[in-house]
């Protein structure tokens, strides 16, 4: 463990033993970034409100799944009452009366996820939701559902079967899905359809996901490397300071060339510059590290 004074003064050889761990090359970090910051505001309104659900879409690679662990770990900080489990949805290669039921106990880790039957299944969800809900003294659960778009008609199906247990005991129920922009036809389906009930819960309100829409959004994102982010934690070094200690010290920033790396990723991606935010960090860390 790092003394404060020896900290701010870290050596060469403090650094290149700190190095191997850094979270930039373990690529196991989070940074504060002005989408995240801005969908969080969206969906933590959502939840306060109690309302049925709601779909964020983007295309791939732009971000969706980090958003949703970030958005399931900030509501566990500021719902502590509130019981928030997170599922990624697949399709199955045939129709499944049982499906959504499985997930969502393959969500909570339930041992008896691969139960046959459906009903015993269904009970085993609407039990452990009211068993966790009862431990924290709460009335509302929360369902965070990454790749939504992979879910048929029958799965909404059941989950609006959990949705409506759940009322009758007296529990709200909010989904929160991301999905890929396919979504949308699935919706014009289901009301093709005339599944307006499924509408109504789930897919009543789309929100565009946006990864990284402008340079301004991008500088924010450095800005985070440069004075966010900290390590060894307690020492007040940032990404930027402890990969480039001079130039840190001589005023090198990320954040001031933000217009040049938005110019340099555009130009590498062509016309996917959607997925621009999914190259971020591994910009960074070259641009960092080497």
């Amino acid at each position: 463990m790092l003394d404060n004074k020896t900290v701010s003064q870290l050596t060469a050889e403090q650094r290149a033993a700190l190095l191997e761990t850094h979270p930039v090359l373990e690529k196991n970090y989070r940074l504060p970034t002005p989408m995240m910051e801005r969908t969080y505001a969206l969906i933590r309104e959502r939840v306060w409100m109690k309302r049925t659900g709601v779909y964020l879409y983007a295309s791939p690679r732009t971000g969706k799944t980090t958003c949703a662990e970030e958005t399931q770990a900030l509501l566990f900080s500021e719902f502590p009452k509130f019981h928030i489990l997170r599922i990624a949805a697949r399709r199955t290669q045939r129709p499944s009366d049982a499906h959504m039921f499985r997930l969502i106990l393959e969500g909570m880790n339930h041992a008896l996820s691969k139960r046959p039957a459906a009903d015993l299944l269904f009970h085993n969800v609407k039990a452990d939701i009211m068993v966790q809900l009862a431990a924290r003294g709460g009335s509302h659960f929360v369902l965070i559902i990454d790749e939504m778009h992979r879910l048929n008609d029958l799965d909404l199906e059941q989950l609006l079967a959990v949705h409506n247990a759940l009322q009758m005991e007296k529990i709200g129920m909010t989904t929160i899905s991301f999905a890929q922009p396919e979504i949308r036809q699935r919706v014009t389906g289901l009301m093709t359809r005339g599944q307006h009930q499924l509408l109504a819960r789930f897919l009543a309100e789309p929100i565009l996901f946006e990864g990284c829409p402008s340079v301004d959004d991008l500088q924010k994102i450095l800005n985070s490397y440069d004075c966010r982010s900290e390590y060894p934690e307690g020492s007040g070094w940032s990404y930027t300071r402890f990969f480039l200690p001079q130039g840190y010290e001589s005023g090198f920033r990320l954040s001031n060339y933000a217009n040049e790396i938005w110019e340099a990723l555009s130009y590498a991606l062509g016309s996917y510059t959607m997925s621009r935010v999914n190259y971020l960090g591994r910009c960074a860390s070259i641009i960092l590290a080497g």
